[in-house]
Parts: structure tokens; C-alpha cells; sequence
């Protein structure tokens, strides 16, 4: 739910804050005062592209900034956290903070929950949190793959199942396919290529190259070539704790030899000395020893001739074959690969082109199944649709979805349209050539409403942004009926110009135009009443608008 928008300097709005609440919410004002701008505020913060036309004359920026409240619970909550960013929480919600500032000049910056964010976060997020409405979407409805859409969003849980199902088989058949067209794509060239893959893979093998073994080698040369410096340094360090027989006593032995001078000294601090010395005493033996296990373990039983000359063959390898050793031993394995399928290219052909068969196999079961969903879901939904429909003031219209079977795509085997009968009696015809702007404004409705309480995953927020557009009268009060309805469901947010849709609003928010600016302001009460007459008549002072304001108002609290 969007709990508040603060806008500055975007078109003719200088400063406004606008404050949402639960249920169903006009926006609403003369042609031309902003509110389209107020649409164009919302679809910064859910990261569309940014405008900097639309930046207010003479200002440096345009600052939106958005707060959200969210479920808890919400998977929103975890993508803005892997995001980055946070919530606040507040009782068993998630306060969301969104931001976007478009300078005049330059690039656009995102900020959610106070932190930098690609504007992909936001578009991401945006879809989740709001959906909105406009000229634009209707158009879409007249698409193919948006009334596909619709749809599987009507399916619920079962089609999404369906259609995870599909996708894995999906992916599995074109991976093969791709496999096999690969396949046959280089049989011309299998030749030629299993002759450089042979003398690839013979000139690894007659080397044996190891991974890691150019760094190995390189270690024990070095470790070899310091060997008489290394023994000598270590003797000596031998020497000076072990000493050399009687004559030349070692470290570990004086330090042993005070230890036992100080034993029974009563002069205070003499006990502590000669616990000290006895401890380094410890310590110098057990030096003695790891300095005898290294002088040991120097005759290693390798010759540095055979070492270097190992070097020399992994060296003449690596400038053979244009890559180091570990490449070299990575492309052989795929060379020996590439030489079991060319071995027989018949057989490989032949498996391949079986595997293609059962993937498409199960790739027909699962898309059968998908279809069936999708036919029990437009049903549903249609019957649904329809009953929406009649309240909408449309007469005795309908629509039908037809399901025509395709060969296989990403999205099943199903090819969708919408169709529209204007009347009963009427031969139905797809709803993209038939029905006009206002038809489809109310189908669109329908459908978001059916949606709403079909579909789990439907976004908390819808904007409609002049649904009413064409249609007046009873149609306007139906729209307006049925947008309430919806608001039973979630929040709703609509710009309109008919007072018919506006009565219908828990709240109005009106935006005024100004000399200078537009301001945006909250009415209720005698100044409702008098911009619905103002939306009926053009004029707030008439008193017939005002009885005819008051009259909607009264009409539509009876109605719910």
C-alpha cells in the first residue's frame, strides 16, 4: 500500500505531498492542473525511465520520494534486504522508504530504504507493489501476450505449477534440439576436426602434464638450487643449540647448566628465574629437534638435471599448443569427448535424434496438462468476467477466451484470444478488433477485479488512470461501483475526470492549479460537494450541480 508521495519540481508541481489511505482514492481536478504528474511520480519511484523534460522550469532537480507499507511476511521485505537496503518496521508491517531524484542535466538516482540502487531494483520491486492503468494498458489488452496474461494470473497456483513444469521441459527440448542442429551443422567439418582433436589429445598424452605442475616444478628447482646454502644454515643453527660434544657446549645445555645453578638459591626471585630458564630450556630442545627433522628431510632423492629437463618437455608442450598446461589438460578432456561422439557419427546422430523425440514427448504431456489448467482457469475466469460485466453497465455483453493449439513455444501450445460479443445474439470476434476504448476500459476493470480475488500474487495497489475515458452517465456510476468493490481487495487509486467514479471515493484529493504552481489538497465535506459540482457542471456555484453532488455522494454510500 502506498502510505505517501512527496513530490518536487516535476512539471507544474513545485512542492506537494499527497497522503494515501486504505480503500478507494479519486484524484481529480480541472485539465491540465497536474495530475498527470502525479501518475508520472508513481512510475519513478516503481523505476521507470526517467524523464528530464518533465524536470519543473528553473529547478536544479526533481525529487520524488515514496513510502510503502508492506506485510512483513511480504517476499518484498527479503529482495529490498538482498538488496541491500531496509525496512522499518512498525507492528507487524514494513515501512518502505523509495526516493528518485532526476536532475535537469545528467542521470537519474535511486535510493531505496536510503541506499543507492540500479533503477532494475526499483522497476523490479515496482511491479509488486503497484499496478497501473492508463490509455497505454488498454492498448496492451489488445495483445496476444498480455491476454495470455491474464489468463495464467487467473490460474492461480495451479497454473504457475503447470507452467514451471512446462518451462523445465521446455528448456530440455531446446537444449537437445540445439544439440542436435550443432551436431549435424558440423559433420561436414568431422574430419579435419578429429585429426587436430587426435593430435591434440596424443601430444598431452605423450607428455602427461599434471595440474599445477609447472607451479610444483618451479618450487622444488628453487628449493634444489639453494640446497647446500639451505644445509649449511641449518648445521649452523644446529650447532648453536646443540652444540659440538663437551668442548663447545650448546644454547639448550648453558641455558640448562644456569637453571641447575639457581636451584636452592634463597635469594628472593631466584625460584623465578630458575622456572624461567627451565622453560626456555624446553622450548630450545624442542627447536633442537624441529631443526634436526628439517636437515633430515633436505635429501629429497631428486636431481635437479631431471627436474629441469621436465620443465623443458611442459615448456615445449605449452609452445606447441599455444596454452598453458592446465588449459591444455581442460581442452584434451573435451577433445577426447568430442572424439567418442565422432568415433561413430551414426550412432551419435541416432541417440541424439532419440533423445529429441522423448524430450518433445514430454515436452506435449506437459503442455497438455498446462492447457487443460489453462482451460478450467478461463472458465473461471470468464464466468467471473462476465458477471463484472453486467454491472458495468454493458448491457447483455460478454466475452470468451478461445484456446487454439500451436506447435510448442516457451509458453505452451496455446495460442489465446479474447473475444467480445456485444450482445447475445451477436457472433463473437477478437476483443483487440472489436471493442472500443470505453468498452475496454470496463473489460480491463472487470478483469483487474476478477484478478483481485482470483490471483494471490496481484499487487496490493492499482492506479487507474482515466478508466472512465469515453463513457459517462450510468456507465461512470457503474465504474465507480465496481472500483469500490475492488478496494474491498486493495488499495485503489484513480484519476478521473467524472464526478459519477469520484463520488464512489473513501477520499478526493483535488489538484489545483495555481498562478504560479499546483497544489495538491484533500476535500471532504461542503468542499467535495463542491468539486463534484464543479466536475458535473463546470461550475462549483450552481446549486442544481451541488444538489446533483450531494445526491452521487448520498447514492454511492447507499450502494456499498
Amino acid at each position: 500500500m502506498i502510505d505517501q508521495v512527496r513530490i518536487e519540481n516535476l512539471g507544474v508541481i513545485e512542492e506537494a505531498t499527497i497522503s494515501f489511505s486504505p480503500g478507494l482514492t479519486a484524484i481529480t481536478g480541472e485539465t491540465g492542473a497536474g495530475k498527470t504528474m502525479l501518475l508520472n511520480s508513481l512510475a519513478l519511484l516503481l523505476g521507470k525511465q526517467a524523464d528530464t523534460s518533465k524536470v519543473r522550469l528553473g529547478a536544479e532537480r526533481t525529487v520524488v520520494e515514496g513510502v510503502f507499507e508492506v506485510p512483513l511476511s511480504s517476499d518484498i521485505v527479503d529482495e529490498v534486504r538482498d538488496a541491500g537496503a531496509d525496512v522499518d518496521v512498525e507492528d507487524d508491517a514494513a515501512i518502505l522508504t523509495v526516493s528518485r531524484q532526476v536532475p535537469a542535466e545528467g542521470r537519474s538516482r535511486c535510493f531505496l530504504g536510503g541506499r543507492t540502487v540500479p533503477r532494475t531494483i526499483l522497476d523490479e520491486l515496482g511491479g509488486k507493489l503497484v499496478t497501473i492503468h492508463g490509455q497505454s494498458e488498454q492498448m496492451r489488452l489488445r495483445s496476444a501476450s498480455a491476454q495470455l496474461h491474464a489468463l495464467d494470473s487467473a490460474g492461480g497456483e495451479a497454473t504457475s505449477v503447470a507452467l514451471e513444469n512446462y518451462a523445465t521441459a521446455w528448456k530440455t527440448y531446446r537444449e537437445v534440439e540445439a544439440a542436435l542442429e550443432q551436431f549435424r551443422a558440423s559433420a561436414r567439418d568431422s574430419a579435419a576436426q578429429r585429426l587436430a582433436l587426435t593430435a591434440l589429445v596424443e601430444a598431452v598424452d605423450e607428455v602427461e602434464p599434471e595440474i599445477g605442475e609447472e607451479e610444483s616444478l618451479r618450487e622444488r628447482i628453487e628449493r634444489l638450487d639453494s640446497i647446500e646454502e639451505t644445509r649449511s644454515g641449518l648445521q649452523a643453527a644446529l650447532g648453536a643449540l646443540s652444540g659440538d660434544g663437551e668442548m663447545i657446549p650448546g644454547a639448550t645445555d648453558l641455558v640448562g647448566r644456569m637453571a641447575g645453578s639457581m636451584a636452592g638459591l634463597k635469594e628472593p626471585g631466584a625460584e623465578d628465574v630458575r622456572a624461567r630458564a627451565e622453560s626456555v630450556e624446553a622450548e630450545l630442545r624442542d627447536l633442537t629437534q624441529v631443526v634436526g627433522e628439517m636437515l633430515s628431510s633436505l635429501e629429497t632423492g631428486e636431481s635437479l638435471n631431471d627436474l629441469h629437463a621436465r620443465k623443458a618437455k611442459l615448456r615445449a608442450l605449452t609452445r606447441k599448443l599455444g596454452m598453458t598446461i592446465d588449459e591444455a589438460i581442460g581442452e584434451a578432456e573435451k577433445a577426447r569427448e568430442v572424439l567418442d561422439a565422432l568415433h561413430d557419427p551414426q550412432a551419435r546422430e541416432a541417440q541424439l535424434e532419440e533423445e529429441l523425440s522423448a524430450s518433445r514427448k514430454e515436452l506435449l504431456k506437459r503442455g497438455k496438462a498446462l492447457t487443460k489448467v489453462r482451460r478450467s482457469a478461463a472458465d473461471t475466469l470468464v464466468s467471473h468476467v462476465n458477471e463484472e460485466l453486467a454491472q458495468l453497465a454493458l448491457g447483455r455483453a460478454e466475452i470468451a477466451i478461445d484456446l487454439e493449439e500451436v506447435e510448442p513455444r516457451s509458453d505452451g501450445l496455446d495460442r489465446v484470444t479474447f473475444m467480445f460479443k456485444p450482445d447475445a445474439h451477436a457472433a463473437k470476434v477478437p476483443l483487440a478488433s472489436s471493442a472500443s476504448g470505453g468498452e475496454l476500459s470496463r473489460i480491463m476493470l472487470a478483469i483487474e477485479l476478477v484478478l483481485a480475488k482470483l490471483s494471490p500474487q496481484s499487487p496490493p495497489t492499482f492506479v487507474f488512470d482515466e478508466i472512465d475515458a469515453g463513457v459517462g452517465g450510468d456507465s461512470a456510476k457503474a465504474i465507480g461501483a465496481r472500483l469500490a468493490d475492488l478496494a474491498r481487495h486493495a488499495q485503489v487509486i484513480v484519476v478521473t475526470h467524472l464526478a459519477q467514479v469520484a463520488s464512489w471515493a473513501d477520499r478526493q484529493v483535488v489538484v489545483l492549479r495555481g498562478e504560479k504552481s499546483t497544489s495538491v489538497q484533500a476535500v471532504a465535506g461542503n468542499e467535495r460537494v463542491n468539486e463534484l459540482a464543479r466536475m458535473l457542471s463546470g461550475s462549483a456555484d450552481l446549486d442544481s450541480a451541488r444538489r446533483h453532488a450531494a445526491d452521487l455522494l448520498s447514492a454511492s454510500t447507499v450502494g456499498r
